[in-house]
């Protein structure tokens, strides 16, 4: 049932943030039917990747997602966009060169195969030389890490959200790191059948994950941009997903993570976007400058702040819930530090947003009310379709607390 959640929210949305970008576009948007086709192409593509089993087949869907994602950043039309467009093209191919050639070895080092679907893979294996198989399961996750996003290949990251409108940056930001994910998985659950050394692909995604979050959390006190504080919230819940992988949880936990994930970035995104079109400034500082600004525009964005860390009925309180339970069973009481660690970069985030609270409260903008009202509508269709999948998750993962006798 969860991954046909997972399915579900995957496709609501794609759908919210392309009928936003027809019916709400940014300011400015030219060719919108062309960059309409190309968004299709970046979905279909991601989502395609999810049924495949062909270890390949994934790779080539994802590598694909890159080069369409390159000409999305590059839609604002602006020299800069341009350029980071360029950087995500160039980072993301060599962090997916890396993980080619780790495949590359793992079907050298196994038998000959009938088909090129991980299972078979998997049986191809047994018996197979270790190191060999260990290195390129490492250089597959490894490079497959870069096109998440986690550190030390971050740097497309904060451009890449800061300069791509808020649709595209919810595009990349919901849908690129759970493919990815579904891609590392079972390579992480093969190799702890065949390697129990301290060193190994689990152990060191987990170790880059704690410092994407770390990272994250400490670049968050010097960022006034709310696009780069929206690039950092994207980056800390990146860096959570590294924790789930190296627990791993079950299927259906997995998934919920997955619809989590394409949610709340939905959710700060559209909210994001809302704010900064308001708002018509990017640095919080400058936008204190102005003589008011729309408080329903605020409230949208410290909304999806607060469902995106401590909201009782969002996805991700279920997902804390679910890690404390885990440290109390399997006696692991280091892992209360994670639901810690977001309750911290919530309150810097807030800390920073909530100032804008002393502007007068106005209108929003009559140049821009038709767009803004309707991406408010997305924005409560999507804000209600995540409280009712966290209301869900609330009941089906934690059902033997809440209806035990």
């Amino acid at each position: 049932m969860m991954k046909e959640l997972f399915y579900l929210s995957g496709v609501i949305a794609f759908l919210v943030i392309f009928f936003v970008s027809i019916f709400a576009p940014t300011k400015g948007q030219t060719r919108i039917w062309l960059w309409s086709l190309l968004k299709i192409g970046f979905f279909v593509s991601l989502f395609y990747s999810w049924f495949t089993d062909n270890i390949v087949l994934k790779w080539i869907l994802i590598e694909a997602s890159t080069l369409f994602g390159a000409l999305l950043i590059s839609s604002s039309g602006t020299e800069r966009s341009f350029h980071v467009g360029w950087k995500f093209l160039l980072i993301n191919s060599y962090a997916l060169g890396l993980a080619f050639l780790g495949i590359v070895i793992l079907l050298f080092a196994s038998t000959p195969l009938e088909n090129l679907d991980f299972e078979s893979l998997k049986q191809g294996l047994v018996g197979q030389s270790g190191l060999l198989i260990e290195t390129g399961i490492l250089l597959t996750v490894y490079g497959y890490s870069g096109k998440l996003g986690l550190v030390p290949n971050h740097f497309w990251v904060g451009d890449t959200y800061a300069e791509s409108p808020s649709q595209i940056s919810s595009l990349i930001a919901s849908f690129v790191p759970v493919s990815v994910v579904l891609a590392i998985r079972p390579l992480i659950q093969l190799e702890r059948e065949i390697n129990p050394h301290m060193i190994n692909a689990a152990n060191g995604i987990l170790f880059i994950g704690v410092l994407t979050i770390l990272y994250s959390t400490l670049m968050l006190f010097s960022r006034e941009d709310i696009r780069r504080i929206s690039a950092k919230v994207a980056l800390f819940h990146t860096g959570m997903l590294t924790l789930f992988l190296w627990l791993d949880v079950s299927d259906d936990m997995f998934y919920f993570l997955l619809s989590t994930t394409v949610l709340v970035k939905l959710l700060v995104f559209i909210s994001m976007g809302i704010l900064r079109m308001d708002a018509g400034k990017r640095n919080i500082s400058q936008i204190l400058e102005t003589s008011s600004l729309s408080h329903k525009a605020l409230y949208m964005y410290l909304l999806a702040l607060l469902v995106a860390f401590v909201f009782p009925l969002s996805p991700v309180f279920v997902l804390d819930l679910k890690v404390i339970e885990i440290a109390i069973k399997q006696k692991m009481f280091f892992l209360f530090l994670f639901p810690i660690m977001g309750a911290i970069f919530f309150f810097i985030a807030l800390n920073k947003v909530l100032t804008l609270v002393r502007l007068p409260n106005r209108n929003f903008e009559t140049s821009l009310y038709g767009i803004l009202q309707t991406r408010l509508v997305f924005f409560w269709f999507s804000f209600l379709f995540t409280v009712s999948v966290g209301t869900y998750g609330l009941t089906y993962l934690m059902a033997e607390y809440i209806w035990k006798k």
